[in-house]
């Protein structure tokens, strides 16, 4: 085989091999999974390209205009008006990619492009640390990448969280390890944190602080000069131009056609309000002057942030039972809501946020991509959405809509991704803590201290989103988890025996070629 196309080949099986891995476990666990929101990202996909669809119609058949098309049948000007007050909070561009990959193949095409992203990322970046890495040792890492973290359960998830830490791996590569890698890996590594950025509005705020530290570690540490950070940055840069020129331009496409400006559900609000200091502050504060939407509210319990936001309950809910009038000047308010209530409690606010971060910090487990989809297949409200379409297109799931639950359960990714991941924080902390490894990394130069950059990027990286996610939004475990393979991640590439043999010799090796 003539050694340009060696080049290339092996790579390319190397990925697919990891990809395949990753899939393996969905397929154990039964089929890929879906999400209350991904009904809308679908949605959401599907209006973007309809003109596209209608245009097409002559060959691929279908509606030709929405007079026709039955997916428009029900968007009554009411309806949309509901839907636009939540649509700013979910990415357009990840309901494209689901709509495209998902609707016109199948949630198993999604798992294996997601998880064929997943497995590039990783394999430049464990390509970067340990050029010389034999086949076996990739084969070795992505096999207990895949048994012990959560990293194939998002793959399968009909939902943009896996991207963040897709996003998270391509930064660390490009910053630190980036001369290793070829011109056109590194040209899509740039794409993936693009498409990070694109995805979801949170990953931005995960990924710009993170580039900050990874320049830092890689000028502190490694001793890089700035000049050679700048591509990874650039790519960075571009990735939030890009999102917000994209996001400018539907927006505003959606403001010329109706009038109406996208708006989010009152995540900070709501999250206020659950934790106490938001609601002492609304009850003290609509009993004198009740100029706050949420006044109307103020009689129910407002414990809960889900009911708060999505519960149709009278006794419970908020947004979810709010008029487009009411929702608009929630969040309109929202702002300056949180700044009275922060005024008014500012220890109850910090020891709050404080709390919910370090609840997101250790919930390293499973719950929402486990979800079993029988109740949005038989529930009257969910059971004629894009969602049931969605699941049976992967086959039918009985009479009684109940066989399609996922085989692995959330109690069993309790102990089993939780004590995988003490295991691998305790083996990256035995490797580091190795003389030969302090010695090796305190040089600033070759793979041992490459490789240390990129364990203490990931640290800081799940310290930074569980702030952020937790404070922001509530101590869910789906935030954390979507980014806690990293930690085994990182143990896998300080153990795999051939990788850890060439980190502690430290060898280098020149660029590879795609």
């Amino acid at each position: 085989m003539p050694a340009y196309l060696r080049r290339i080949l092996h790579p390319a099986a190397r990925i697919l091999a990891g990809t395949l891995l990753l899939v393996s476990v969905i397929v154990a666990d039964g089929r890929p999974v879906v999400f209350a929101d991904s009904n809308i990202y679908y949605w959401m996909g599907q209006m973007q390209l309809r003109p596209v669809r209608y245009a097409l119609s002559p060959w691929i058949g279908g509606p030709s205009r929405a007079s026709e098309d039955p997916d428009a049948a029900d968007e009554a000007p009411a309806e949309m008006q509901l839907r636009r007050t939540e649509m700013a909070a979910r990415s357009p561009w990840f309901g494209t990619w689901l709509y495209v990959v998902a609707g016109w193949g199948s949630l198993w095409w999604l798992a294996l492009a997601q998880g064929l992203a997943a497995s590039f990322a990783v394999h430049a970046l464990w390509r970067g640390l340990a050029p010389r890495g034999r086949t076996r040792d990739w084969l070795g890492l992505m096999a207990g990448l895949s048994a012990a973290s959560t990293l194939p359960f998002f793959a399968g998830f009909a939902m943009p969280d896996v991207w963040a830490g897709i996003g998270v791996v391509s930064l660390a590569t490009l910053m630190f390890v980036r001369a290793r890698v070829g011109a056109v890996s590194q040209a899509l590594l740039g794409t993936m944190v693009v498409t990070c950025v694109a995805f979801h509005p949170t990953n931005g705020l995960v990924l710009l602080p993170s580039a900050i530290l990874a320049a830092v570690i890689a000028s502190t540490r490694l001793r890089r000069p700035f000049p050679s950070l700048t591509p990874g940055l650039g790519w960075l840069v571009a990735a939030m131009i890009t999102t917000s020129l994209m996001n400018a331009g539907y927006g505003g496409a959606i403001r010329a056609a109706t009038g109406e400006t996208l708006r989010s559900p009152p995540f900070l609000a709501a999250r206020l309000l659950a934790d106490g200091p938001g609601r002492r502050y609304l009850r003290t504060s609509c009993a004198t002057d009740p100029h706050w939407a949420l006044c109307r509210f103020v009689h129910l319990p407002l414990t809960d942030s889900q009911d708060i936001l999505w519960s149709g309950d009278p006794g419970k809910g908020v947004f979810g039972r709010a008029s487009a009038a009411e929702r608009i000047r929630i969040d309109q308010q929202q702002m300056d809501f949180a700044l009275h209530v922060l005024a008014s409690d500012p220890a109850g606010v910090v020891l709050a946020a404080a709390g919910n971060s370090l609840q997101t910090l250790v919930s390293v487990q499973l719950d929402d991509p486990l979800r079993d989809p029988h109740f949005y297949l038989t529930d009257p409200d969910w059971r004629d959405t894009f969602i049931a379409d969605l699941v049976h297109h992967l086959g039918p799931c009985g009479p009684d809509e109940r066989g399609c639950r996922p085989r692995f359960t959330p109690a069993q990714s309790l102990w089993w991704h939780r004590g995988s991941f003490v295991l691998a924080l305790g083996i990256v902390g035995w490797r580091t803590t190795r003389p030969s490894w302090r010695r090796a990394a305190r040089t600033g130069r070759g793979p041992v201290s490459e490789t240390t950059a990129v364990l203490v990027l990931f640290g800081l990286v799940l310290l930074l989103n569980a702030g952020l996610t937790g404070a922001l939004s509530g101590p869910f475990a789906r935030y954390q988890a979507r980014l806690s393979w990293l930690v085994p991640l990182g143990a896998m590439l300080v153990l795999v025996p051939g990788t850890w043999q060439r980190l502690r010799k430290g060898v280098g090796g020149p660029a590879s070629r795609d």
